[in-house]
């Protein structure tokens, strides 16, 4: 018997840790993402906010009636200065040249959020007494993404002569699933894939009816996510 054998508290709770909340900045493509952590993180505040509009009249019965107008966010960070983190090369660079940022904030149970903006406030504090730290403002340009789980692998080969199941997991395993779709066909639940606690399964016997090819899964998720698995079945 391990020592990792201890039982796990099935009454645990699900509680996010500020130290487990991280920010990368993309340095691939937007197509191809490359996400490199930005060092030295100390303090992230991720912003929302809706414009107010005023849509009361005479008739509303003397209340105020206040509708949401555009949406806007922004992340403020803040953390120490490390040199040799490749990120602050990429922050100072992407603020000297008014280049937008490909932002992503991970959580703790795995699934993350992506959006772009601009560094419009980049701020170094060197007190002589302390440690070197920068803070800064990204202001968002468009929607942040919903919240997207990570699925692996996110790519399975099958013979038409062995055809098997291929599974997925999603991470976190509470994910949920508001439909699949090959290109443009949607597939149905039980028959042609089944999904269950992170687990989706697309089943032999559908992917057999299948031709020779690469085929693109779409999977929607309850948070509003969409995340592409491919499938190339050969001959």
């Amino acid at each position: 018997m391990s020592y990792s054998d201890i039982p796990e508290n099935p009454n645990g709770n699900a509680i996010a840790l500020g130290k487990d909340i991280l920010y990368s900045i993309n340095i691939g493509t937007a197509a191809v993402p490359v996400w490199l952590l930005v060092g030295g993180q100390t303090k992230s505040t991720l912003n929302r906010s809706a414009d107010s509009i005023s849509a009361d009249d005479k008739t509303s019965g003397g209340w105020k009636v206040t509708l949401p107008g555009l949406k806007s966010w922004s992340l403020d960070l803040e953390g120490l200065i490390l040199m040799n983190n490749d990120a602050l090369g990429y922050l100072e660079y992407s603020f000297q040249n008014g280049k937008e940022l490909n932002i992503k904030t991970e959580y703790s149970d795995g699934s993350y959020q992506t959006g772009w903006g601009s560094l419009t406030d980049f701020k170094f504090e060197a007190p002589k007494d302390d440690v070197a730290t920068l803070s800064g403002t990204i202001s968002g340009d468009g929607a942040l993404s919903a919240r997207t789980p990570i699925v692996s692998p996110t790519t399975a080969t099958l013979s038409l002569g062995k055809a098997a199941d291929k599974t997925f997991t999603f991470t976190p395993d509470t994910t949920t699933i508001t439909s699949v779709l090959n290109g443009s066909t949607t597939l149905t639940s039980g028959t042609n894939y089944s999904y269950a606690s992170g687990i989706l399964t697309l089943k032999s016997t559908y992917l057999s009816t299948l031709t020779a090819g690469t085929y693109i899964f779409t999977v929607n998720t309850g948070t509003g996510a969409t995340i592409t698995v491919t499938v190339t079945i050969t001959a």
